[in-house]
């Protein structure tokens, strides 16, 4: 039986901060002096977490034909949600990194791990999202820079109101299918999403 598979971790980033301002204030009086110091501190920043994502399997870990595969058949698909959870603070912009080993090889820009001699060949993970109300869409998340940027935020927009569920589309896919050492069996792609604050 073929399995293929790839697994999702999650990161979660602290808090920034920007400026301390500091103002001096003079004043003399006759026979002394007097140095008021006054010290003040904005900050800024925040974060969210992503909520985990189980390992996802194509096809429910069924035996896939390399015709579904360059059909792009529904069984060769699977939409998962990335979940921001835990979210405050300001001041800053939110984007999504998305990191894991990619290859061109095979004609397109697509996540999978280094394989073994005995593992498929010639077949990767495609990653998009379509976007929500707080990100914009990716086609391709294997192609650098590998982010979901954030859609129309500004530095005055709370953490709190972002949009929390971002729809991702996981594929199966041989690229362009014009690889010349294709072969089947099992392999994996490990990706990584990261929420920054910047």
């Amino acid at each position: 039986m073929k399995k293929r598979y790839f697994t999702l971790s999650r990161k979660q980033l602290a808090i920034v901060c920007t400026s301390l301002l500091m103002s001096w204030g003079n004043s003399a009086l006759a026979g002394s002096a007097t140095n008021n110091i006054e010290f003040s501190v904005t900050f800024v920043g925040g974060g969210c977490e992503i909520s985990a994502i189980p390992p996802i399997q194509f096809n429910d870990g069924n035996v896939l034909l390399s015709a579904d595969i360059e059909q792009g058949s529904a069984a060769t698909k699977k939409v998962f949600d990335l979940t921001l959870i835990n979210c405050s603070g300001w001041g800053l912009t939110p984007a999504i990194y998305v990191s894991g080993q990619t290859t061109t090889d095979f004609g397109v820009a697509m996540f999978r791990d280094q394989s073994a001699s005995m593992d498929a060949n010639g077949y990767g993970v495609l990653l998009s999202t379509p976007g929500n109300a707080s990100f914009n869409g990716n086609n391709n998340l294997a192609i650098s820079p590998s982010k979901i940027e954030a859609k129309n935020w500004s530095a005055e927009t709370e953490l709190s109101s972002i949009t929390t569920v971002l729809p991702i589309t996981a594929q199966l896919s041989c690229g362009d299918c014009h690889y010349a050492s294709r072969q089947g069996g099992d392999f994996k792609a490990t990706v990584t999403f990261d929420f920054v604050y910047e």
